[in-house]
């Protein structure tokens, strides 16, 4: 399965992080540069006077533009689905919406603006529809389960787990674009990196689960309140304190050695001393 993981704001660690993003950040541009004809003819249309005309093209360039940033929507879940072992397939269809809105706006457009009859603008709506369903499909509808069934785990159990560790991952990315320190930031990076690691390793081999879960619920919950901590407590004085400093230096220290160390472990299937470095790692998170 794909290895790709999200870097922000920096670019992508990998050459398959690159590709990934790469392929789904230019995904559907082109469907904000096809509407242009349309707002040419609104203009042209309201420098004639043509009121009507104006509204109609306007609306419909409008309208195609609402797409686009609907569909770009439907392409980021469908990049997240498609690169993960395990997903729930995305709730909100975006995609088909956006196919229904170019669809509507074509008919309406072809019928209002071009005085194309009806059923000739229903047909060249339903060709818009099937060209955005050849070029770009619709939303995936089913969850991938891989072969869960056969390790002793359920599929909710599994995906509520992943799902509550990406939750907490995405919150260390968002404090983690407050803090102005480029070496918190490349340390948090390499953190939620091996987080996403561990998250791949338990795809891959489900039972890992009942050995990870504690880790990811401590490790992952302790790593967001402790990041999300020292960026309230900077944003609330001029200057951090060296102590501040250096607790938080030491705590990342031990998360990012201790991910490190798990991952290893969960490779190995090896979970023999993980509760008292949880121990120890619960008491840093105190301080």
């Amino acid at each position: 399965m794909s290895k790709a993981k999200r870097y922000n704001p920096n670019s992508p660690a990998t050459a398959s992080d690159a590709a990934h993003a790469l392929r789904y950040g230019l995904k559907g541009l082109l469907l904000y540069i096809l509407p242009f004809p349309a707002l040419i003819a609104g203009i042209v249309a309201l420098i004639r006077g043509d009121i009507a005309g104006t509204l109609v093209t306007g609306g419909a360039f409008a309208a195609y533009m609402l797409a686009a940033h609907i569909a770009r929507h439907g392409f980021k879940h469908e990049g997240e689905y498609k690169r993960r072992q395990i997903a729930r397939a995305p709730r909100a269809p975006f995609k088909t919406v956006a196919a229904i809105v170019i669809a509507v706006t074509t008919t309406l457009l072809a019928n209002l603006g071009a005085n194309y009859s009806l059923p000739a603008a229903m047909v060249l709506g339903g060709v818009a529809f099937l060209g955005f369903t050849l070029s770009y499909g619709l939303d995936p509808r089913r969850d991938k389960t891989g072969n869960i069934s056969g390790y002793g785990v359920s599929v909710e159990e599994v995906l509520a787990a992943l799902e509550q560790a990406e939750v907490r991952i995405t919150a260390i990315d968002h404090a983690k674009r407050k803090i102005t320190n480029p070496d918190y930031q490349q340390r948090l990076h390499r953190i939620t990196g091996k987080a996403r690691q561990i998250l791949n390793t338990i795809e891959e081999d489900p039972v890992r689960l009942s050995h990870a879960r504690k880790f990811l619920k401590v490790y992952l919950e302790g790593a967001k309140k402790v990041t999300e901590g020292y960026v309230k407590s900077s944003s609330n004085h001029i200057g951090t304190t060296a102590a501040l400093e250096t607790d938080f230096s030491n705590v990342l220290n031990a998360i990012e050695t201790t991910f490190e160390e798990q991952h290893t472990k969960l490779l190995s299937n090896d979970n023999f001393d993980l509760d008292v470095q949880i121990e120890v790692l619960e008491q840093q998170l105190k301080r």
